[in-house]
């Protein structure tokens, strides 16, 4: 890893993220970049699966892609909403269009960005996500945004 590419403090604990992506290939080429950059990644192929994670483990941020087969981006990231409102979500996309942006913000995403998107921007975002939602009990609380 070159000396260019930024780093995260981890301090006691890394920032945890949840990748969700279909595509297998995309899915753990970014989270090794992620992971290289000092956070803890774990990923899930689809809607249902993200459930499953979280359930299982909480996420600091959570990172989602806007088309998949079943579930898009959208209608999973509404029902991460009730499993875990306080979790940001970062909507990424490579179909992305200005009225899905929009619609994500709207729908609470934290941001919304377009693939490819350079691996030191995702990471300024995931920061500003957990830094933004962060309280006391750990995530966001509900009306935060």
């Amino acid at each position: 890893m070159s000396e260019r590419h930024r780093r995260v403090d981890p301090g006691p604990t890394p920032p945890r993220v949840l990748l969700v992506d279909d595509e297998a290939l995309f899915r753990e080429t970014l989270a090794k970049v992620l992971r290289a950059r000092g956070l803890e990644v774990r990923t899930a192929g689809s809607g249902a699966g993200a459930f499953d994670a979280i359930e299982a483990e909480p996420a600091d941020v959570v990172v989602l892609d806007l088309k998949m087969p079943g579930l898009n981006g959208l209608a999973t990231m509404h029902r991460l909403r009730e499993i875990a409102p306080g979790v940001p979500v970062i909507i990424l996309t490579g179909h992305g269009t200005v009225d899905a942006g929009l619609t994500a913000l709207d729908d609470l995403a934290f941001d919304f960005l377009l693939k490819p998107v350079p691996p030191d921007r995702l990471l300024e975002v995931i920061l500003a996500a957990i830094a933004s939602g962060r309280t006391p009990g750990g995530g966001r609380t509900k009306g935060d945004r």
